[in-house]
């Protein structure tokens, strides 16, 4: 896995991270990507953080209580790299990425901000983006960065770390962001992630 430094910046992530899902609605309708079921946060636990420590019972009360509640199914599971992760999984694309945040601020607002790693969607493509050709069922997985407040393409060719497709991610940024995602502008920050759970 990538390092993924630097300081959490205090606008709210909703603003950006929103634009998946007009991104995913659109490229949807064209018959171009299908998003799976499943997202996830990436975090550094911190077993002397309260609400980190109790997180299932946590997000049980986030998720699932009140206006506004989806029926997101989530599990904690820990990497092999010693980080910590909330798998969610909903069939509709506009509440995962929902839940997704929510979880997000949730850890953020309870004194876990500078833990928060990455937010991470699934997607594959089915056909054609802009001019360029993406081999049918290509799986992708969209990361937002906490700390950059933007998103980038990862395509892992493999599980050992090193192992992606750096052309077909530069092309797909380029056609994502005039598809309205919020892509990160510096490629040296579209830090590879392997051991991802789903």
């Amino acid at each position: 896995m990538g390092l993924f430094n630097g300081k959490k910046k205090p606008k709210d992530d909703w603003s950006t991270m929103s634009t998946v899902v007009k991104t995913e609605a659109k490229l949807q309708s064209l018959g171009e990507i299908t998003p799976s079921r499943r997202a996830g946060v990436i975090y550094r636990n911190n077993e002397e953080n309260a609400f980190q420590s109790n997180l299932k019972s946590e997000l049980n009360d986030v998720l699932y209580m009140g206006e506004g509640a989806t029926k997101t199914a989530f599990e904690i599971e820990d990497d092999d790299r010693g980080m910590r992760w909330v798998v969610l999984e909903d069939g509709n694309f506009g509440d995962l990425v929902s839940s997704v945040y929510t979880v997000g601020n949730a850890i953020g607002m309870n004194g876990g901000a500078d833990n928060l790693l990455a937010a991470v969607f699934e997607l594959y493509f089915t056909g054609t983006v802009e001019d360029n050709t993406y081999r049918s069922g290509l799986r992708t997985y969209w990361i937002y960065r906490y700390d950059r407040k933007a998103f980038y393409p990862f395509v892992p060719t493999g599980d050992s770390e090193g192992e992606r497709d750096r052309p077909t991610e530069a092309r797909l940024g380029q056609d994502l962001r005039k598809h309205g995602l919020a892509i990160e502008k510096s490629l040296t920050e579209w830090m590879g992630l392997w051991g991802i759970p789903f």
